[in-house]
C-alpha cells in the first residue's frame, strides 16, 4: 500500500481539489484500491516550475472590485511560500509533505477562482460588507494593512529556516541534510487544513451565496421580472448545503411503526381526550406529560396514536420509542440526532439552524446529553414561534438507570427554558424516573388509568378489541368470559386474541380458549405464555429454545435469514419462518426488513425469566441457554469477520481518494450497503459484547479467531467498517467489556488494551474517514506498540515520523485531581473500567480508570465527610457511608 503526506491531514474539501497525475495515482501491492502516493524528487522539481510558472500568471490579473483579487493575491502569497520551502527542500521529505499542503490549498482556491470567473466581469464586482469574507480569510497585505494567514505562514517558514541558521556557522547546508522537527511542520500543516477547511466549508460557499444575492439586488433595481426564479436557485443551492450537514446526524435504524399500532377506533377516548386537552393548553405550567402504567397496558399504542394526532395537527416536533431489544434503543447515545433529524423532517423551516448547529460543533456526539440536546434541538427551536411536541415512550426500558435520570434533567431543563416546547412520556413504574420526575411541579402525571377495571372504559375498550378481532372464531358469550380473564390487561387480551387467530397451530381455536380459561389467575400473562409453549410438542423444544436463544441474545433484531445462517453455523436444523409461524402471538416479521422482532416486551421478560432456571424435564419447563447463545453467535460473528468473500478487506468501500471525509463522499450509504452486507456490520459491532456475555468455555473455544481478529492487518480492516457504520464508540465500551474476562489469556488482553487505546487516541480521524487509519492513525502510535511495528511494516509508503513519539501509551495519570479536601476512600467497579473515591468535601467521584478522566459531576447527598463506599456485584450502583450517620445508594 502507499499514501501521500498531502492525506495525511484532514484536507477535505467540498471542492474537487488538483491532483497533478505526476504526484497522485491510486495503487495497490496487492492489486486493489488505495489512496495515494508521491513519486521521486525529481518529478517534485518539474511541479514546482509549472505551479510556479501557473500561480505567477493568475496572480498577475488582479482588481480591487473584483471578487476574485483576494483569491488571485493568495496564489502570489502562495507562491513566494513555495519559493521558500523549495530553498531547503532538495531531501526532506517533511517539507515536501508541507509543499504538498500548500499546494492542494492553492488549488483549492484556484477551483474558487475558474467557479467565480464563469460569471460576468460587471457582476464579479463587490461591494465592502459582502467582501468581508473573503478578505477575512485571504487577509493579503495589498488589501489590507495588517498581517495575514498567508502572510504570516510565509514569515513562520523563514523565521524557522533563519532560526535553524543561527544555531551554528555553516547550518544552512546542513539544513538541507538535516530533517526539520516534526512538530514544527505538523503545527504548520494544522494551521493550513483549519484554515483551508473554514474556507472551503464556510466563507467559499457563504461568499458565491451573497456573490448571487448581491446580483440579484442589482438586476432588481434594474428589471423586476425573474427575481423569483432566481431566488429560488439561491434557495436551492443552500438547501443542498443545509441537507449535507443534515445527513452528519446518526440514522435510525428501527421505525417505531413497523413494532407498535395506534389505538383502535372508539378505544381509549378517555385517556387521548386528556392528553389532547393538555397539548392544547398553551397557558399550562406543566410542559411534561407522564403516562405511568404497568407493563402491557397499551403505552405504546396512546404513544403511536399521539404521535399520528400530532403530526396530522403539525405540532409534532420528534419521537423516540425505547425498546430493550435493540442496542441503539435501549440507550441515550443516538437520542438527540435522531430527535434533530425529526424536527428538521417535521419542521422544513428548522433545517438551516440545525444545520448551522451542526457545522459549528461538528464533534458533538462526544458532548454531553445536555449539551447536544442545546445545540442540536433547544437552540434551533428559539427560531420556532409554534408549538412543539415531543414524544418518548417506554422510557423505562433505557437500561442505564443513571442515562434515564440524565435524559429527565435535560428535558426538564429543556421545557423550562422553552416557552413552546412539551414532552410526552410513558413509562412503567420506575423508582429513578419516580424520584427524578415525580417531584417536579412542571410535570402532570396520569397513572394507573390504562388498566384499572374501576374504570369502566378500559374493560369496554378490551370488550370492543375482542368482539371486532375474534368475531366468527368464538361465540360472544366466550369472547366475554375472555374479556373478564383480561382483568383489564390489554396485552393478555391481544395476545390470546393473537393465539387463537393463529392459522398455522393444530389446534382448535376452542382448545385454546378451553385452555385460556382454566388458568387460575386473572390479567396473569405469564400464564398466557405457558400455554403457548404447553401445547407444542416437546420434540421440537431444543431447537425451539435455541433459536429463541439467538433472538434474545442478539443486540439487535435478526432476520430470517440471519437466523437461518447461524443455525447452519452451529449445525442446528431449526427454520426461521417455521419459528414464527408456530409463535405468531409473540413474533412478527417486518415485511420490509424481514427482521424478526418480538411482539411485546413482556414476552421478552418472560424468555429471560426462562434463562435463570435450568429445565427440569417437565413439559411446562423452558429453559434458554443465553451464554451458549452469546457463544455461538460470538463465532457467527468472527466467522463474517473473516470470510474471504464479505469479510474485512482493505479499503472496503473502495475510496478512490481520502481527501473527503466519510460523509463527503455522495455515494458513501450505497458503497457502504453494497460492500459492508448487514451481517459483517452486525458482526463488527458486536463481536466483542457476544465474546463477553458468553462463558469461558466459549471463549477458550473462540481464541484462535479472537487472535486472527485482533492482529495486523485484520484490525485496521475492521477500523474501517466501525468507520463507516459509526461503531467507534461501541467498539471502545465492548473491548472494555471483553477485557474484563478473567479467563482471557494475558497476550490477548494487552494486545486488545493496545487497540482500546488507539482507537481512543485517533478517535477523530477514524470516525471521519476511513482512508486516515492508515494516513493520519498509524505513523503516529506509540513506537513500542504492535500497531506501530507491524503496521508500518505492512503499510511503509505513510509519512514516518522521526520525532516526538511516544514510546508506549500514557498509563493512569499520577495524579487525579478534583476533590478539594482530603480522599478518605477509593475503590475499583468490579470490571475495572471505573473507580470511585470519597471525601472529607461530603462528595463522591467517579472516575474513568483507563484514562483518570472524571465521570459526570460529584455525587452529592451526604452532609458530612464520607468514609467508605463500595461497588454493587454488577457495578450498577455504589453504596456509601458517611459521618453524617446515613447509608446512601446511588446508581
Amino acid at each position: 500500500m502507499s499514501i501521500s503526506w498531502i492525506s495525511s491531514t484532514f484536507l477535505m474539501s467540498a471542492q474537487k481539489t488538483l491532483e497533478p497525475k505526476e504526484l497522485h495515482r491510486i495503487t495497490n501491492t496487492s492489486g486493489s484500491s488505495s489512496f495515494a502516493q508521491c513519486q521521486t524528487s525529481e518529478k517534485r522539481q518539474v511541479i514546482y516550475g509549472a505551479v510556479d510558472v501557473g500561480v505567477t500568471v493568475l496572480g498577475s490579473i488582479a482588481d480591487a472590485s473584483d471578487i476574485l483579487s483576494p483569491l488571485k493575491a493568495a496564489c502570489q502569497m502562495t507562491k513566494v511560500i513555495l519559493d521558500a520551502i523549495q530553498a531547503v527542500e532538495n531531501s526532506r521529505g517533511e517539507w515536501i509533505d508541507l509543499t504538498w499542503r500548500l499546494k492542494q490549498y492553492m488549488s483549492a482556491i484556484e477551483d474558487q477562482v475558474i467557479l467565480f470567473e464563469a460569471y460576468p466581469a460587471k457582476d464579479r464586482a463587490v461591494n465592502d460588507a459582502f467582501s468581508r469574507p473573503l478578505i477575512k480569510y485571504v487577509k493579503c497585505v495589498r488589501y489590507i494593512k495588517s498581517c495575514r494567514f498567508l502572510e504570516t505562514m510565509h514569515d513562520r517558514i523563514v523565521d524557522l529556516i533563519t532560526k535553524r541558521s543561527r544555531s551554528k556557522p555553516g547550518f544552512l547546508k546542513a539544513l538541507i541534510r538535516a530533517k526539520i522537527d516534526t512538530e514544527e511542520i505538523l503545527k504548520l500543516n494544522r494551521d493550513i487544513r483549519d484554515q483551508h477547511r473554514q474556507f472551503m466549508t464556510q466563507e467559499a460557499l457563504a461568499t458565491l451565496g451573497v456573490l448571487i444575492m448581491q446580483n440579484v439586488e442589482r438586476n432588481v433595481k434594474v428589471n423586476n421580472t425573474n427575481v423569483g426564479d432566481i431566488k429560488a436557485i439561491v434557495e436551492t443551492i443552500q438547501t443542498d448545503v443545509d441537507s449535507n450537514a443534515i445527513l452528519q446526524l446518526p440514522k435510525a435504524a428501527l421505525v417505531s411503526s413497523s413494532v407498535h399500532k395506534t389505538c383502535l377506533a372508539g378505544t381509549r377516548e378517555a385517556v387521548l381526550q386528556t392528553v389532547w386537552r393538555w397539548a392544547a393548553d398553551d397557558a399550562s405550567e406543566e410542559p411534561i406529560f407522564w403516562l405511568c402504567d404497568i407493563a402491557g397496558s397499551g403505552k405504546s399504542t396512546v404513544a403511536m396514536s399521539a404521535v399520528e394526532f400530532w403530526h396530522r395537527e403539525g405540532v409534532l416536533g420528534g419521537r423516540f420509542f425505547f425498546s430493550i431489544t435493540s442496542s441503539e434503543y435501549s440507550t441515550t447515545g443516538s437520542f438527540c440526532s435522531i430527535i434533530a433529524r425529526d424536527l428538521v423532517d417535521y419542521f422544513p423551516e428548522l433545517t438551516p439552524h440545525v444545520a448551522r448547529a451542526i457545522r459549528r460543533h461538528p464533534s458533538f456526539m462526544r458532548n454531553s446529553l445536555d449539551e447536544q440536546f442545546r445545540i442540536l434541538v433547544t437552540d434551533p427551536l428559539h427560531h420556532w414561534q409554534g408549538r412543539v411536541i415531543l414524544v418518548i415512550d417506554a422510557l423505562d426500558e433505557c437500561k442505564s438507570r443513571l442515562q434515564r435520570r440524565e435524559l429527565i434533567e435535560v428535558l426538564s431543563k429543556a421545557v423550562q427554558g422553552s416557552k413552546n416546547l412539551k414532552i410526552f412520556m410513558t413509562s412503567r413504574p420506575d423508582p429513578v424516573i419516580e424520584a427524578a420526575l415525580g417531584s417536579l411541579a412542571i410535570q402532570t402525571k396520569l397513572e394507573d388509568r390504562l388498566h384499572d377495571v374501576n374504570h369502566q372504559d378500559n374493560v369496554d375498550d378490551i370488550a370492543l378489541y375482542v368482539h371486532k378481532t375474534l368475531d366468527g372464531v368464538l361465540s360472544e358469550d366466550k369472547r366475554q368470559r375472555l374479556i373478564d380473564k383480561a382483568n383489564g390487561l390489554f396485552i393478555w387480551a391481544s395476545t390470546a386474541c393473537q393465539e387463537l387467530k393463529n392459522e398455522e397451530t393444530f389446534q382448535s381455536p376452542e382448545s385454546i380458549y378451553s385452555r385460556l380459561i382454566s388458568v387460575d389467575q386473572t390479567g396473569e400473562i405469564d400464564d398466557v405464555y405457558n400455554l403457548l409453549f404447553e401445547r407444542m410438542d416437546t420434540k421440537s423444544y431444543p431447537i425451539m429454545c435455541s433459536l429463541l436463544a439467538l433472538l434474545l441474545a442478539a443486540f439487535e433484531p435478526l432476520s430470517v435469514a440471519d437466523l437461518d445462517d447461524i443455525s447452519r453455523d452451529i449445525g442446528a436444523t431449526g427454520d426461521a419462518n417455521a419459528l414464527v409461524r408456530n409463535l405468531g402471538s409473540v413474533l412478527s416479521v417486518d415485511p420490509s426488513t424481514n427482521l424478526i422482532q418480538f411482539r411485546h416486551p413482556t414476552f421478552v421478560e418472560y424468555l429471560r425469566r426462562c434463562s435463570h432456571t435450568s429445565a427440569t424435564g417437565k413439559r411446562s419447563d423452558l429453559y434458554l441457554d443465553i451464554a451458549t447463545a452469546h457463544g455461538q453467535a460470538a463465532s457467527w460473528c468472527l466467522k463474517r469477520l473473516m470470510s474471504r468473500r464479505d469479510g474485512l478487506k482493505f479499503n472496503i468501500c473502495q475510496i478512490e481518494s481520502s481527501f473527503s471525509l466519510n460523509r463527503e463522499i455522495p455515494d458513501i450509504d450505497a458503497r457502504v450497503s453494497r460492500f459492508i452486507p448487514r451481517r459483517l456490520r452486525y458482526a463488527g459491532s458486536h463481536w466483542l459484547f457476544h465474546m463477553a456475555e458468553t462463558n469461558d468455555s466459549w471463549r477458550f473455544m473462540l481464541r484462535k479467531e479472537l487472535r486472527y481478529i485482533i492482529q495486523v492487518p485484520n484490525v485496521l480492516h475492521w477500523m474501517e467498517v466501525l468507520s463507516f457504520t459509526g461503531g467507534v464508540s461501541r467498539a471502545i465500551t465492548g473491548l472494555r467489556a471483553l477485557m474484563s474476562c478473567t479467563s482471557l489469556e494475558q497476550e490477548a488482553r494487552t494486545t486488545m488494551d493496545e487497540i482500546r487505546q488507539f482507537i481512543i487516541t485517533f478517535s477523530v480521524p477514524i470516525q471521519d474517514s476511513a482512508p486516515h487509519i492508515y494516513i493520519s492513525a498509524l505513523p503516529f502510535t506509540p513506537t513500542e506498540s504492535k500497531i506501530h511495528t507491524e503496521g508500518l511494516e505492512r503499510h511503509n509508503n505513510v509519512i514516518y515520523v522521526t520525532q516526538g513519539l511516544e514510546k508506549r501509551y500514557p498509563g493512569l495519570p499520577g495524579v487525579l485531581r478534583g476533590h478539594k479536601r482530603s480522599v478518605l476512600a477509593i475503590t475499583f467497579s468490579p470490571d475495572g473500567s471505573k473507580m470511585a473515591s470519597s471525601s472529607s468535601d461530603n462528595t463522591i467521584r467517579l472516575w474513568d480508570a483507563y484514562t483518570g478522566q472524571p465521570l459526570g459531576e460529584p455525587l452529592r447527598g451526604h452532609e458530612d465527610s464520607v468514609w467508605a463506599l463500595a461497588f454493587s456485584s454488577q457495578g450498577t450502583r455504589i453504596i456509601s457511608t458517611s459521618r453524617d450517620r446515613a447509608i446512601r445508594s446511588w446508581d
